[in-house]
């Protein structure tokens, strides 16, 4: 029996040994596991503030760039323009649309122009021409001259606009 409680009180010791080792190294994952999820809450805070700073950055630019490159005359009828950051390509885009007068008789033109800010590159222009006929009676009509997004060919503003929605949006 001697013998027999020396080796039963090691085993006991030996079991509530590693039982207490898998509670700390449990402890230690639980720990582990939480600051990994705060350390992941802090880097999607940060992604989240430099993609409004690039959001931010990306509108005044083409607020710039806009204002150096086009301008109002006398046959403006519409003039104006929209941005966006596109985060997956990492491009700051902008999309101009423009109406003049043509001719006189109240026909007017349509010219929407995509570019790239910081590159400086159009990739995609659409221009549609509305004439207007007063004589024998009064009606209009459209025709599209240029079509085209990248070096993709369109045939209709829709189609156009589903185009270059890909870039204006994420």
């Amino acid at each position: 029996m001697r013998t027999l409680l020396p080796g039963l009180l090691m085993f006991i010791l030996a079991i509530y040994g590693c039982d207490s080792d898998r509670l700390k190294l449990a402890t230690d994952n639980q720990r582990l596991e939480k600051e990994n999820q705060e350390l992941k809450s802090e880097v999607a805070k940060s992604r989240s503030v430099a993609d409004y700073d690039l959001q931010a950055k990306c509108s005044k630019d083409a607020r710039s760039w806009f204002n150096e490159k086009w301008g109002r005359d006398k046959d403006t009828i519409l003039l104006d323009y929209t941005n966006h950051y596109h985060k997956g390509l990492n491009r700051c885009f902008i999309l101009v649309e423009y109406h003049y007068a043509y001719g006189g008789n109240g026909s007017w033109v349509n010219d929407m122009i995509a570019w790239d800010v910081y590159e400086n590159s159009k990739f995609a222009n659409f221009s549609e021409l509305t004439t207007v006929y007063l004589k024998p009676t009064y009606h209009s009509e459209k025709s599209i001259s240029t079509c085209e997004v990248w070096d993709k060919k369109c045939k209709t503003i829709d189609e156009f606009n589903d185009l270059v929605r890909a870039y204006l949006s994420n």
